[in-house]
């Protein structure tokens, strides 16, 4: 047997991976009983496998259970998990690809540092995307959201520097801060129309970005929502009037160059108490 385990009225959960084979399939049951979980850090750590297949019905997968598990490829994640907990697949450097199954939350940290990931489809039954998701995915090229999604939070596409595009769903009501700060090759972007603020760092140091249109019901822009972005040529902004923090186009050489912008943001460029 390739797994420590534990037994409940629900059936088995395993607790503790201890084979060193590359290949490891995790049954659909274990002494007759359903597998339903795979406990937090039950593989975490493991620099031996490579592809895991799962055969189980799982309902779970727990917090770290893949945790920096570097030669991991390939793994199948069946339909049936209703929750993956955070950082499961976090440092899983090398997984080229993953299937998201109809959970409702990303889990903070979930595919942090998965260089390997370049494409990725948010389930339509995602409702929240946490904190740190998928920083640090260096190859990401495209991600793709669905109407339903309520709510991005801080980081959760920090310094995901290949990807070129966003399409961010309308239903989107709230992001947290610099959720896409240091995408260095973004080339378009569109912003919820539900949004009512544009957070901090939200769209820092995207230096290929040329264009940026702020949506109808924004009222808030807070302090360096757009530094850095030097090829920034075209800034959309319908009403003049809303709040607009500090060191918010900081960094911006090509629309500091236009003087139709800088006396339109007159007062906003000269504005010292940013908007936190």
């Amino acid at each position: 047997m390739d797994f420590i385990y534990l037994c409940n009225e629900s059936g088995i959960v395993i607790t503790k991976c201890i084979s060193m084979n590359e290949r490891i399939i995790i049954p659909c049951e274990i002494e007759g009983k359903p597998v339903i979980k795979i406990d937090e850090y039950a593989f975490s750590d493991n620099c031996f496998v490579k592809e895991i297949i799962i055969n189980a019905n799982l309902i779970e997968i727990g917090s770290f259970a893949f945790q920096f598990c570097e030669e991991l490829k390939t793994i199948n994640l069946p339909q049936s998990i209703k929750n993956i907990g955070e950082s499961a697949f976090e440092g899983c450097v090398k997984l080229k690809n993953i299937v998201i199954p109809p959970i409702n939350k990303i889990n903070k940290s979930l595919f942090e540092e998965c260089c390997s990931l370049t494409y990725i489809e948010v389930p339509q039954s995602v409702e929240v995307i946490d904190e740190r998701a998928f920083e640090f995915c260096l190859n990401l090229k495209e991600i793709k959201m669905h109407e339903g999604l309520l709510e991005i939070r801080n980081g959760a596409f920090f310094c995901c520097r290949r990807l070129r595009r966003l399409n961010m769903p309308n239903s989107v009501v709230k992001t947290g801060k610099e959720i896409l700060l240091g995408c260095r090759k973004l080339e378009t972007v569109h912003l919820s129309e539900s949004l009512e603020r544009i957070e901090i760092g939200l769209l820092a140091r995207c230096r290929e970005l040329r264009k940026i249109v702020i949506p109808n019901n924004v009222k808030v822009i807070c302090n360096g929502a757009f530094a850095e972005c030097s090829s920034c040529e075209d800034f959309v902004l319908i009403d003049k009037n809303i709040r607009i923090g500090v060191r918010v186009f900081e960094g911006c050489t090509e629309l500091l160059k236009n003087e139709e912008f800088i006396e339109s943001m007159k007062k906003h460029l000269e504005n010292k108490k940013g908007e936190k």
